[in-house]
């Protein structure tokens, strides 16, 4: 079926066409020229049926690795637990309004942690570009070139200025990092606190409630409650990844 299409592509005949003519005006037969044309249309649409084959697989978005051990690590742990945690409870609820209603949930439940495992891994990989940069040595090497700036030749400014601006830009780098890592560490720990509580609540929530009196201001809350921690979750994904460029 690849094979038939290539052969049927536009381009293909018109390069066919084409070799068929350059073969009638060197005077090839007419048989011969229109051999010379299906053998390279023959031809193309085997090498584009082979080079189609060999195209590797589109590769995967890369998830960045969480750090053994962090605290982004911990937080990404209790969110994981209490997601498990969730749909365990679904699982066991009897069939009902109520279980439909919980399970309805569980989808925003996987969505979030899914988020959360993606901030958790930019946590990380921030952490690691905070460790390349000696925030003391910058610190230090600002004050000096500060202070030679101050009493410098003319001739030298230049030179000192750049290198201020060099430092002070490595400052920089390091505020924006550290203030990133910091909303998304305190992002996690709501995340994770939140689920948490959710779990907390539909445990409540299965305790005291039965199949003919189903609570439906309360399962609007829950769902409400879920729906915040997810768009919290998200609105700090785009907007760390919008400050660190």
């Amino acid at each position: 079926m690849k094979f038939a299409r290539e052969l049927a592509e536009p381009w293909g005949l018109l390069l066919a066409a084409t070799s068929a003519g350059m073969a009638w005006a060197v005077q090839l037969p007419v048989v011969a020229a229109v051999g010379v044309g299906v053998a390279v249309l023959a031809a193309r649409a085997g090498v584009a049926v082979l080079s189609a084959e060999k195209e590797p697989p589109p590769r995967e978005a890369r998830v960045l690795d969480v750090a053994p051990g962090s605290p982004e690590a911990n937080w990404l742990r209790r969110a994981e637990a209490a997601a498990d945690g969730f749909v365990s409870l679904s699982d066991s609820l009897a069939t009902g309004p109520l279980a439909e209603r919980v399970a309805d949930m569980e989808p925003v439940v996987r969505e979030t942690l899914a988020t959360l495992e993606r901030l958790a891994g930019r946590a990380s990989a921030t952490g690691q570009a905070l460790s390349r940069v000696d925030l003391d040595a910058v610190t230090r090497e600002q004050r000096r070139l500060e202070q030679s700036l101050a009493s410098a030749r003319e001739e030298v400014r230049g030179d000192l200025e750049q290198a201020l601006t060099a430092v002070r830009a490595q400052a920089d780098v390091h505020a924006r990092l550290s203030g990133a890592r910091d909303k998304l560490l305190a992002q996690l720990q709501s995340g994770a606190l939140g689920l948490d509580s959710l779990v907390a609540r539909v445990a409540e929530l299965t305790a005291t409630t039965t199949d003919i009196a189903v609570d439906t201001g309360a399962v609007r809350e829950l769902s409400d409650q879920l729906e915040g921690i997810r768009q919290g979750v998200l609105e700090t994904e785009q907007a760390t990844r919008r400050s660190l460029g």
